[in-house]
């Protein structure tokens, strides 16, 4: 199963993915604790979220039990909004506050947030410690064991990231940004329509090529899915409509192209060869691609014209 395209990601959403892998995950939170410094064999007494105090609120707040000693996470999530005024200082006095009510050996203030946030990583903006949106997609990345849960969770931090205007650049990997490179010269060259955005540097697993062309509407989606072989038409919250689908666009579709689902999407599809991130793809590599994006989206066009049409048949002439 591939990843989901996800929209209008928000902190909250966020918020609530890092509460559920801190109560139901020890593994992550070992990780968590590792990547603040603290000892990893510290296990989890209390959490909670949105907690209000008379100088302001956490997002999230653990309870790290060592022994007979507690130690407080104090955590802030940030997708792209800027911090409050003297917002990381009200954390740190509320840390403080936990430490003098002789509860808590320690207490520590946490960022967690895109990589790009705030100037970048090394800026730690007020916090003791940061931790990184991309950093906890690798986390679910190379936890298997979550099965296709992990999927959705590290689409939708990749989505997070995308909304905050940081493309997921774990690891920038030269290869597979050469490819990307190469596929947007071919493609601006013989498919200029499809808009496909201007690559930056690209981590290894950057493998779906979003193509922005005019007239999509929000919940429509143009794809090339490189290493799956897939071109999809895909359309948000319609993997249980497909019938709409087979009724808007079936008589219309050409013999290679099918309506599938693609997780909670529906899409119509078509298969072309699987490509190699690692690999300098060559002009006919590209033009399989493009050149059945471009088929989908006349397709697509077409079918907004059949829609408009009605209406046009409806006006009134004087």
């Amino acid at each position: 199963m591939e990843d989901i395209a996800l929209t209008g990601v928000t902190e909250r959403d966020v918020d609530l993915l890092l509460v559920e892998e801190v109560i139901s995950s020890p593994g992550f939170v070992s990780w968590l604790l590792g990547q603040i410094g603290l000892d990893p064999s510290g296990t989890l007494s209390d959490i909670k979220h949105s907690v209000n105090t008379t100088n302001g609120e956490s997002d999230i707040e653990l309870d790290i039990r060592y022994g007979a000693n507690l130690v407080k996470v104090l955590l802030e999530d940030k997708i792209d909004a800027p911090l409050q005024s003297c917002q990381a200082e009200r954390y740190t006095d509320r840390a403080a506050t936990y430490v003098k009510g002789k509860a808590y050996s320690m207490a520590v203030t946490l960022l967690v947030a895109p990589s790009d946030y705030a100037g970048g990583q090394d800026n730690l903006a007020g916090f003791d410690k940061r931790i990184s949106y991309e950093s906890v997609i690798e986390w679910f990345s190379n936890n298997e064991e979550l099965g296709n849960r992990r999927l959705y969770k590290r689409s939708l931090l990749t989505s997070a990231i995308e909304r905050g205007g940081s493309p997921w650049q774990l690891v920038p990997n030269e290869k597979t940004t050469a490819f990307w490179r190469d596929y947007w010269t071919i493609a601006e060259r013989f498919a200029n329509d499809l808009r496909m955005p201007k690559p930056t540097k690209k981590p290894a697993t950057s493998s779906f090529i979003f193509f922005k062309p005019p007239g999509l509407a929000l919940n429509v989606k143009l794809i090339h899915k490189v290493p799956y072989g897939k071109v999809d038409l895909q359309f948000a919250a319609m993997a249980d409509h497909l019938d709409k689908l087979e009724n808007d666009y079936g008589t219309k579709m050409d013999p290679d192209m099918t309506i599938v689902k693609a997780s909670r999407s529906g899409a119509i599809r078509i298969n072309v060869p699987e490509l190699n991130l690692q690999s300098r793809p060559s002009e006919s590599d590209v033009r399989y691609g493009v050149d059945a994006a471009l088929r989908l989206l006349k397709l697509y066009r077409d079918g907004q014209k059949r829609k408009e049409q009605p209406n046009k048949s409806l006006q009134l002439t004087p």
